[in-house]
């Protein structure tokens, strides 16, 4: 194996934290041939493949040479031996999310990247000592995560990627959050406890008077060794009372850094995508939607055995760029809708920052009216020039449908931009008269498949408005 060197950046993602992103921020799909539900491995593959194709794009100037994919085991850790009750709080994981975890990790491979587990730890453990080894050498790391817990790895050297907010963590975030610097983050957890992983804390004590009293003190150690000194009558009460549990909670919020990993930091070298691996996962899985997207991504290959997308593929391979039209007023949007009303329908596909329609912002509107027939509204990239977002959407005639509005042809669109996920994301309340799942070979199925991946000027409209991570 390559040795490392101080130019190698790792991108290590919270694999977990992606799960049950995936799963809550899209509706529940199943796979038509089994029934199998796939909505969590879906979302999850989508995410994974845009965050690594924009980490490898152009405008990144922070591209990864290492790429890894980190789990969590199981429920039950190390901690609980530490503290039984720890994350005992939690429900079972949803019926129907159980089955689809091992679909999730193959999806990892299926990129041909590695999937890393270690039994009785967290994939925050994992995290932590991985960035350590990874600084040791001279190396930069990148986390991709949500997890605020990961924000006391925050130093010079490590970057944070919050997909969620789509930013970097910076120092002062990290204070926002705490009020206090990055070393000092599992000292004021440990005094305000964490109930959503049953962490107790001391009662009656958060974030903002853990904060005081780390910034007074210094160290959770320094605090309960000086309680006594404390002026306030109740706070001293309370401190000298709960000294045991503030003790207890730091070992359970303090990230291991001496996790005994099997899998070598040289493992996660960035390899290419292995064209035959993926795609037969994806036809597999009945990813139909994202097998289009990663073929026009990474090129052809044998489709035999999947005589839909044989079929489907024979079509889609006669387009003509020249057919995709980048919109750039308003006139120009007024003659697509009248021609979509002479045709009788139209597809419509939102770009966002995100598939979580909870934290995702607008970036473009792609529009098809037949096959080979589309074109592109770009209206919050960061680059280039964009319309007007109100006078889309609402002014006449409105891209968006409502019911007030609605034409007399049929817009339609994808099951991921289904309207209350279109509303939470522009305000909006639209009206769509019929719905497309994404894994339906149908033909306006393909149309949005091809107008998300449109040639040309349209090739990832989103690219301009991703992080450079």
């Amino acid at each position: 194996m390559e040795k490392i060197k101080k130019s190698d950046h790792f991108y290590l993602i919270d694999g977990s934290g992606y799960i049950f992103r995936a799963y809550y921020a899209l509706p529940p799909l199943t796979r038509k041939s089994d029934g199998l539900p796939v909505g969590a491995v879906s979302g999850f593959c989508n995410m994974l493949f845009k965050l690594l194709e924009d980490s490898k794009s152009d405008d990144n100037l922070e591209k990864p040479t290492h790429f890894a994919v980190i789990f969590d085991s199981a429920r039950k850790n190390f901690r609980n031996e530490i503290y039984s009750e720890y994350k005992g709080n939690r429900s079972d994981a949803p019926d129907d999310l159980i089955p689809q975890f091992e679909y999730i990790r193959q999806s990892v491979k299926a990129f041909n990247l590695p999937a890393i587990e270690l039994i009785n730890y967290e994939a925050d453990d994992l995290i932590a000592t991985y960035v350590e080894k990874i600084l040791d050498l001279g190396a930069k790391v990148t986390i991709v995560s949500s997890d605020k817990d990961l924000m006391q790895l925050y130093k010079k050297g490590v970057r944070i990627y919050d997909p969620m907010k789509n930013k970097f963590i910076n120092q002062e975030d990290v204070h926002n959050k705490f009020g206090v610097t990055p070393e000092k983050v599992i000292d004021v957890q440990s005094l305000a406890g964490d109930s959503t992983d049953n962490v107790p804390g001391v009662p009656g004590i958060g974030v903002k008077t853990a904060a005081e009293l780390i910034n007074q003190y210094g160290t959770l150690e320094n605090l309960l060794k000086n309680a006594s000194k404390i002026k306030q009558n109740k706070r001293r009460e309370t401190l000298i009372e709960n000294k045991d549990d503030a003790i207890i909670s730091k070992k359970l919020v303090t990230l291991k850094k001496d996790v005994p990993v099997k899998n070598k930091i040289e493992e996660f070298i960035l390899k290419s995508v292995d064209q035959n691996k993926l795609y037969t996962f994806l036809r597999e899985m009945e990813f139909n939607r994202l097998l289009s997207s990663a073929i026009s991504k990474y090129g052809g290959t044998n489709n035999s055995g999947n005589k839909d997308f044989e079929k489907n593929s024979e079509k889609t391979s006669e387009i003509k760029k020249k057919n995709y039209q980048l919109i750039k007023n308003e006139k120009e949007i007024e003659d697509w809708m009248k021609q979509s009303e002479e045709i009788g329908e139209f597809a419509i596909d939102t770009e966002t920052t995100s598939l979580d329609p909870h934290t995702a912002k607008l970036v473009g509107i792609s529009i098809s009216n037949r096959i080979g027939n589309a074109c592109y509204i770009p209206l919050n990239h960061v680059s280039g020039n964009n319309l007007n977002e109100k006078k889309v959407l609402v002014e006449n005639p409105p891209v968006l449908p409502t019911k007030s509005s609605a034409p007399s042809f049929k817009p339609l669109t994808s099951s991921v931009t289904s309207s209350l996920e279109v509303k939470k994301i522009t305000g909006i309340e639209v009206f769509f008269l019929s719905f497309l799942r994404s894994s339906s070979p149908s033909i306006l199925g393909i149309l949005i498949s091809i107008t998300a991946r449109s040639g040309g000027v349209l090739d990832n409209p989103t690219r301009a408005f991703s992080p450079s991570i």
